[in-house]
């Protein structure tokens, strides 16, 4: 969830094709309003409604607006719809207001708004009930970019709520942040411009109907605003000799921060001899895993944001604690594994944590393991000089039944020891992709382990309760591998029809329910546009003739993929006539064309996109794409156009043509974490798509 100012993708998209068309273009009629009455006292929500247009390229979409003046100076309320005559409007404070209405043609032209009309809001009827929204955590007075918490009550009817801030308390769309779908009565964030700010707060229910606005409150962002004064510590203060781990406690400051503590300990009083300086702390405690003996002192203090462009803004520290690290010979206190149990095949990591730090030359541990074949160890691992805490990795063999394994590290006669537990593999989950598909299309189901395959593979048992879905008998993971897809074809049925996938391997079973729907028919199939440079976009715009009550998918086709890339199918979801989808073309050297087709129901519906070259492209000429794939061990990154098929822990390079439209996809439907040329900003997805004009370099993580 991020701020941004209210507007729906559609209307973003409408306006900023319009304003990109030539201004000799004539745009379509405006609309008449017709309900509400003009002056008309109504609670809310309302639905407002208006006259339909007619257009020669077809009407993509209806923009309207809400306004506390009839010059529409400032508006605080607008939307979209994809064609319809009317809309749903609510989350408006009791007073007047009015509004107006303005079409959108097919070929993205904004036409004349309507004349205004007003209305009253006299109350509520219906719609969820406001929220109560409290003070600011901890203060009033921020500093730029210091994180501020909102609560508020929660709301009968609620199933999420919207929050919105704005330095005009009237809340204009232009100039408000805003942030929906909030699932909690809590929502903490940033604001970088100084300023006095106003914030107030919504309840949304399951129809998205905003309750009317809560309370409105105050609070300021300025570099100049006072800090809160430093942490006070807990313990340890002025403690005696203690031996490793040790843990730092204080109090938090009245607005913490996300990674806003910074702590020290010295060998001295005056901090002038520092050995730990940790920053970005989330606090109220932290534990010291290595310290070199003797005495020291420690203090804290939190960062509030910025005090300038340039400097944070930190408290100052609080006052100092001490404690001595014991001088004995170092011995193992604990042994820590990440996972426990740990199926075969997988990996944990196990910390060794020493009761003082190694020596100037470090320590040599001496592990053993009471079965080396369930849970190999190394003879002995070494811990680096002046440290009391590292970690070391196994992977557990592979076992038919639960066994448990006592690991041992001994080091200066003392000893610690954990007690493993290794299990066989086991079937974790089946998953179905998608859970809901229309009659006569395939989904993919994906069975996961717990653990890796045994030699000789997996053979995972496969079954459907109903003929509508027919899922295969069995399907093996291979050797070392976690994973395995299979095909589900489903029939063509008259109702929505539930069918149970279950999935069985060595005892346990893992099932997923797979809705299969009527497959419908499309009613009409459009290009917008149908004419394109090569190198720009289209959508494609599928109807069906009436609404229904569930979702609706049509296979695609496309009769030239080397010069357009665009999806398989397309859903119209339940409740709706209509669905679109991104088509993307390649830059070409010369005019050609695609057959972009939607079929379902026995009916196949057409249109042809002309690509055209831009007239200063220069010639395509080859580029390099390099990719290398890490993360699951058995999966593979393959291209389309084709030419890169990459395993993990493997390298590829292959060459195409400047600006080919290039998608990576990951075998098995698995996500990958994409970086490089081609990035999915840190987040994870199934296929990544770019147009290199330059040799490029991609990274993918396979999750």
């Amino acid at each position: 969830m991020k701020p941004y100012p209210v507007r729906l993708l559609l209307l973003v998209f409408a306006l900023l094709l319009a304003v990109a068309r030539p201004a000799a273009a004539a745009g379509p009629a405006a609309p008449s309003l017709l309900s509400p009455a003009s002056g008309a006292s109504v609670p809310e929500p309302l639905t407002i409604s208006w006259s339909a247009v007619s257009d020669p390229s077809g009407i993509a979409a209806y923009n309207w607006q809400v306004s506390t003046s009839s010059t529409f100076g400032t508006v605080i309320l607008q939307n979209s719809t994809n064609g319809q005559t009317q809309d749903t409007v609510s989350g408006l404070a009791n007073g007047q207001y009015f509004w107006r209405v303005q079409a959108v043609n097919g070929q993205f032209v904004q036409g004349a708004w309507s004349a205004a009309r007003s209305f009253t809001i006299s109350g509520t009827s219906g719609g969820p009930a406001a929220p109560a929204l409290d003070q600011t955590k901890g203060y009033t007075t921020f500093h730029p970019l210091e994180v501020i918490t909102f609560t508020w009550s929660a709301a009968q009817g609620a199933t999420k709520y919207l929050l919105q801030y704005a330095t005009d308390p009237s809340f204009p769309v232009a100039t408000r942040g805003q942030f929906d779908n909030i699932p909690d009565p809590t929502m903490s964030f940033a604001i970088g411009n100084e300023g006095a700010y106003y914030a107030r707060v919504f309840s949304v229910d399951a129809n998205g109907v905003l309750s009317a606005p809560s309370n409105t409150i105050q609070f300021s962002v300025f570099y100049k605003n006072p800090l809160p004064a430093p942490p006070t510590i807990i313990s340890p203060v002025g403690a005696g000799t203690i031996t490793l781990p040790v843990t730092m406690n204080w109090n938090h400051v009245p607005n913490p921060q996300p990674s806003g503590y910074e702590i020290q300990i010295a060998k001295d009083s005056g901090f002038s001899n520092i050995e730990i300086d940790s920053p970005q702390l989330n606090g109220p405690s932290r534990t010291e895993l290595s310290l070199t003996p003797g005495t020291k002192y420690w203090r804290v203090r939190s960062a509030q944001g910025d005090s300038s462009a340039t400097t944070a803004a930190l408290t100052g520290w609080s006052s100092a604690g001490s404690f001595t690290v014991s001088q004995a010979p170092a011995s193992p206190v604990s042994l820590t594994p990440t996972s426990n149990p740990v199926y075969s095949g997988n990996s944990t990591a196990i910390a060794i944590q020493l009761s003082a730090a190694a020596g100037p030359s470090g320590a040599t541990i001496n592990l053993t393991s009471s079965n080396q074949a369930a849970a190999p160890v190394p003879a002995s691992v070494t811990m680096p000089a002046n440290t009391a805490w590292m970690q070391f990795q196994i992977q557990a063999g592979q076992v038919t039944a639960d066994t448990p394994v006592t690991i041992t590290a001994s080091l200066n006669s003392g000893n610690a020891s954990v007690q493993l537990n290794i299990l066989p593999p086991t079937l974790k989950s089946l998953t179905m992709n998608p859970s809901s598909i229309s009659g006569g299309a395939t989904a993919t189901g994906f069975a996961t382990l717990n653990g890796l395959a045994p030699a000789g593979g997996a053979a995972i048992n496969f079954s459907s309760d109903n003929p509508a879905a027919m899922a295969p008998a069995v399907a093996t993971v291979p050797a070392g591998g976690n994973s395995v897809s299979v095909q589900i074809p489903t029939n063509g049925v008259s109702a929505n029809t539930l069918a149970n996938i279950t999935a069985s391997y060595n005892g346990v079973n893992a099932q997923s329910s797979l809705t299969i729907t009527p497959q419908g028919q499309p009613a009409t199939f459009t290009l917008i546009p149908a004419s394109v440079t090569g190198g720009g976009g289209s959508v494609g715009r599928v109807t069906i003739a009436a609404a229904v009550s569930f979702d609706q998918t049509f296979q695609l086709s496309n009769s030239n993929p080397g010069a357009v890339s665009m999806p398989n199918s397309v859903t119209v979801p339940a409740g709706s006539i209509q669905a679109g989808f991104n088509i993307n073309t390649s830059v070409v050297s010369t005019a050609t064309s695609a057959v972009i087709s939607v079929t379902g129901g026995g009916v196949t519906k057409s249109a042809t996109l002309s690509v055209a070259p831009s007239s200063t492209a220069p010639a395509s000429q080859p580029v390099t794409v390099t990719l290398s794939v890490s993360g699951r061990s058995g999966e593979r990154v393959t291209s389309t156009p084709a030419g890169l098929s990459v395993a993990v822990g493997s390298t590829g390079s292959a060459q195409f043509g400047s600006g080919t439209s290039i998608t990576l996809t990951v075998s098995n439907g698995r996500d990958a974490i994409w970086s490089g040329a081609c990035s999915s900003g840190g987040g994870k997805a199934k296929s990544c798509t770019f147009k290199p004009t330059t040799n490029s370099t991609v990274s993918a993580n396979v999750q």
